[in-house]
């Protein structure tokens, strides 16, 4: 009987050397007193109802799950895909097979429309799920504190509740395509099989190859700069200027920050901000507590510091979250708080969240916090602020630009606002400095071929990366044609970089400028209008292989944007509905749909 032959991992695939060196070794180990091939080969896998739900709040979640839906097509399963806005735990108690694709948003959140779904998994304490076998695949970004937190408590509370799991979970950074070819096969496979080992498979090693396998591809090492999160530059303000005009109803600026040679970056790329808390802010909730601001508290991974120091540079206050009613609610046993906490309260809640923040529960329930301990223990960590580049390192060498909505409201008699906005717009001067570094986005570069044209669609603040793409275009001399969609509310307040964006309109490198000012005639026009308005056009560019860039608002824009693309492909196409999905699903697939949504 010839040997059973030990499977490796080739020099081709997704791993440094040590990586593939350890999963090799790993794989002989395994296999070195495996049995013989007949004995060890696993049944032709059983066809298997599976139940694929998602939450995104950008599309990556549902374009994996979609995706994944086919794989178990082929393989001879029964999949269905469903958002997490129509699920209910006793709806999943019915299923046997489910595959979870959520990302995670704001302070480890779960995506606006899954908050229902999780508020009831979480409450539902005499459920069972002991039928259900399910697997997690998380999406998150590795520079927030709170890494695919919703994946994570999804995967607990599914085993909590009696669940058993067919892959361990993958919690995926920013770059998802490599951790999700890595896993997918083995996932496909074991919901064929049976669990414990039936069968003659050996379900639980698999399983942890699996993990092994999908984790490392999730953490593959990126080329560091000398400066990071952790060691960020202090660049100095160079340049700040409004593009908005004096009478506009908000405020849009722009920043220039002086970088140097080893802080590198590409168009496309984010810059990271570490913004502290406004000190004025920080200084009235100090008055309201009972302990004093020089008070030294021990703050994870940033060591001792006074409570004035953690309160301005490390923790979160001035938006509420779930937890921090729940704890005041708690300590005061107030009625109201109380009665937000339900499941089904979770509108009720997300609007009494909304516009308020610590000061405003401090002020309400005087007395309720009596330790710096207590208080820090409901405050999220304060995450940095990413701002997608407006500048190309060939045009503007070592200058590096971001476009910035001001964000300022007014709710229960307290001005506010945005911490990271606020302060590059009014507390730091121009040559003072800023903590920054950058976050690439290999997923949104100009395409390698540099006569490939290019669609780019960025109302607002979105139109940043499409200014660094059309100056590094410009400044490198490439030929592709240039295609923006820019929107806003008024051409006469709000048109960002308008005389730069006519100047290249004029000259041709930009082929064509399609702007929608939705307040500028009796009904409101956006970009998605012009994308129809145009749609036969838009297909044209697509079949000479046009990329399609979107930048924006997640919640709102970018659905709207990509329900355009749907109805365009499928009107000028001549495409069914199914069959325009699968355009555009392919457009993905084939690096030329790419989306930067927050």
């Amino acid at each position: 009987m010839s040997a059973q032959p030990v499977p490796f991992i080739p020099h081709d695939a997704p791993f440094d050397a040590d990586q593939r060196a350890w999963l090799n070794g790993f794989l002989a180990g395994l296999y070195s007193s495996a049995p013989a091939p007949e004995a060890f080969a696993a049944p032709a896998p059983a066809s298997e109802n599976v139940a694929v739900y998602f939450a995104t709040q950008s599309g990556t979640a549902e374009r994996l799950a979609k995706k994944f839906a086919k794989e178990l097509k082929t393989a001879g399963h029964n999949a269905t895909v469903t958002s997490l806005t129509d699920v209910t735990p006793s709806h999943l108690a019915e299923q046997t097979n489910a595959v979870f694709f959520v990302s995670t948003y704001g302070d480890g959140e779960a995506p606006d429309h899954a908050k229902a779904f999780r508020d009831a998994l979480m409450g539902a304490d005499s459920l069972r799920l002991a039928s259900l076998r399910y697997s997690v695949f998380g999406l998150g970004d590795k520079t927030y504190e709170q890494f695919c937190r919703f994946g994570v408590e999804l995967d607990d509370r599914l085993a909590e509740l009696g669940a058993l799991r067919i892959t361990p979970r993958v919690e995926s950074d920013v770059d998802v395509d490599e951790p999700f070819a890595a896993w997918k096969g083995t996932c496909v496979t074991q919901i064929g099989t049976k669990p414990n080992g039936a069968n003659g498979t050996k379900h639980a090693e698999v399983a942890t190859v699996a993990g092994v396998v999908a984790s490392a591809a999730a953490a593959q090492p990126v080329k560091q700069s000398l400066y990071s999160r952790e060691n960020p530059l202090h660049a100095a303000v160079v340049e700040r200027r409004a593009l908005t005009s004096n009478i506009s109803s908000k405020l849009t600026i722009h920043l220039g920050l002086q970088l140097n040679e080893d802080l590198p970056y590409q168009a496309g790329d984010a810059c990271g901000v570490l913004a502290q808390n406004d000190s004025a802010l920080v200084d009235e909730t100090l008055s309201l507590l009972p302990f004093d601001a020089d008070t030294v508290v021990e703050v994870p991974k940033a060591g001792a510091c006074s409570m004035r120091e953690a309160l301005l540079h490390h923790y979160q206050h001035t938006r509420l979250s779930r937890k921090m009613v729940q704890a005041f609610a708690e300590k005061t046993k107030c009625k109201t708080l109380s009665a937000l906490l339900p499941a089904e309260q979770a509108a009720h809640l997300d609007t009494f969240l909304y516009d308020r923040g610590l000061i405003d529960l401090l002020h309400e329930y005087p007395g309720a916090i009596e330790t710096p301990e207590e208080l820090l223990a409901m405050l999220p960590r304060l995450a940095p602020r990413l701002y997608s580049i407006s500048s190309s390192p060939a045009k503007h060498g070592l200058e590096l630009h971001c476009t910035i909505g001001v964000v300022r409201y007014r709710s229960h008699n307290r001005e506010r606002g945005g911490v990271a906005s606020t302060m590059l717009a009014e507390r730091v001067n121009v040559g003072e400095t800023v903590p920054v570094y950058i976050q690439p986005n290999k997923k949104f570069r100009l395409p390698a071929d540099s006569n490939t044209p290019i669609i780019m669609i960025g109302p607002g603040t979105g139109i940043a990366p499409f200014r660094a793409f059309l100056h590094e275009r410009e400044a490198l001399g490439q030929k592709g044609r240039n295609w923006l969609f820019f929107g806003e509310r008024s051409a006469q307040t709000d048109y960002l970089y308008s005389e730069e964006l006519r100047s290249m309109s004029e000259s041709g490198h930009l082929t064509r400028l399609d702007t929608a000012f939705s307040r500028d005639q009796a009904h409101k026009i956006y970009v998605q209008d012009r994308m129809i308005e145009h749609g036969a056009a838009f297909w044209q560019w697509l079949q000479e292989d046009a990329r399609v860039y979107i930048c924006g608002d997640a919640s709102r824009m970018a659905k709207d944007v990509d329900s355009a693309l749907h109805t365009l492909i499928e009107k000028h196409g001549g495409l069914s509905n199914d069959a325009a999905r699968e355009y555009v699903s392919q457009m993905h697939d084939d690096g030329r749909y790419h989306r930067d949504v927050y």
